[in-house]
């Protein structure tokens, strides 16, 4: 039903607080959403803080067509995790419904309940088997000087968890803001040597404001020209070939 030589790409941003640096990232969402990038959003709260304050992150999750959760610390990788799931079933589900509309006239909801719980179940198997696209975009602004060390544990555990899937999944890291005055810096590209990865982790260091803007714009970038970096390669090779 959906080609399996299909591709979720989606944006995680983690954050403890809203933007206080650069464009509006709920612009900048939409405009990701609009490319066939989801944007899913998590904020990381203290115990007793009142949501409020990552409003901000509602509106990114909603203009980027993902889903937003609220999380302490301690559950930030069950949330990414959870984050992941999500995006993969919704994604899969609305390829399926304009499939079933073009087919039979009607979506899921419509259907008898018989016939839509096996094609739930056909979503939910075949979550695991979709090729899958990650960038996590980590807040590592100075009010997240005493979350960072669960952060860097939540992101290699949720590497760990990804590569159980039977689907490829290709993980980017960009830490925001970046060093040296520069609003992002890349810790990890999809593909690279995985041994990098704990070092680079280790060396993103909590400082200065919140540039969310730039840092969605840079994954957007940095999805893209991967993707089409792979594209290039694989006309190089049927030219090769003819």
């Amino acid at each position: 039903m959906v080609n399996k030589e299909a591709v979720v790409k989606q944006i995680v941003l983690v954050t403890d607080g809203q933007s206080n640096i650069g464009n509006n990232p709920i612009d900048v969402s939409k405009e990701a959403y609009e490319r066939g990038i989801v944007v899913n959003t998590i904020g990381i709260m203290n115990q007793n803080q009142q949501e409020k304050p990552l409003d901000e992150i509602v509106g990114i999750a909603r203009s980027g067509g993902g889903t937003y959760e609220y999380t302490y610390l301690d559950d930030l990788y069950k949330t990414m995790q959870s984050v992941t799931y999500k995006t993969v079933n919704s994604t899969i589900q609305d390829a399926v419904n304009k499939q079933l509309k073009e087919i039979i006239g009607q979506d899921l909801d419509s259907m008898e309940p018989e016939s839509r719980s096996k094609i739930l179940n056909y979503i939910d198997d075949f979550s695991d088997e979709i090729k899958l696209q990650t960038c996590i975009l980590m807040d590592c602004s100075g009010s997240m000087a005493n979350k960072i060390h669960v952060a860097r544990h939540s992101i290699l555990d949720l590497m760990t968890s990804l590569k159980s899937r039977r689907g490829k999944a290709e993980v980017a890291i960009i830490a925001y803001p970046g060093e040296r005055g520069e609003a992002t810096k890349v810790i990890y590209r999809f593909e690279e040597d995985e041994k990098k990865l704990e070092e680079n982790l280790y060396a993103m260091k909590p400082k200065g404001g919140t540039p969310t803007a730039e840092a969605i714009q840079h994954a957007i970038k940095l999805i893209e020209d991967y993707n089409e970096m792979h594209i290039n390669q694989e006309l190089i090779e049927v030219d090769a070939m003819g």
